[in-house]
């Protein structure tokens, strides 16, 4: 009986994360509709996004940092930022009301 539930624990359990990794891949792939893909002076000389206060958008920045954790933030003022980190490297990203990128600053955690 015991190894009944487990089994059925378990199976719940994998059912859950891929429900949850579908409908990620479901928003990001809504999200990625509405957002234009950058000219190619936006990109370096490797193809990665060059980010420029005034002219990056958020969701590029987004999909930029999609292998980092980030977590989205605000301040008293209802500024929209993100924090991101990956093993050292840390970022962080400042948006307008239009999440247009106003400010950002890339660097190592001690």
């Amino acid at each position: 009986m015991k190894k009944t539930i487990t089994s059925i624990l378990f199976l719940l359990i994998i059912g859950a994360l891929q429900g949850c990794a579908i409908k990620n891949a479901i928003v990001d792939t809504i999200d990625s509709f509405d957002c234009p893909t950058p000219s190619k002076d936006q990109l370096n000389k490797d193809g990665y996004l060059i980010m420029q206060n005034g002219v990056t958008l958020k969701c590029q920045v987004q999909k930029n940092t999609s292998k980092m954790s980030c977590v989205g933030v605000t301040d008293s003022n209802n500024a929209d930022g993100l924090v991101c980190q990956s093993g050292k490297n840390q970022a962080i990203f400042l948006f307008d009301e239009n999440g247009i990128l106003t400010a950002h600053k890339f660097g190592k955690v001690d």
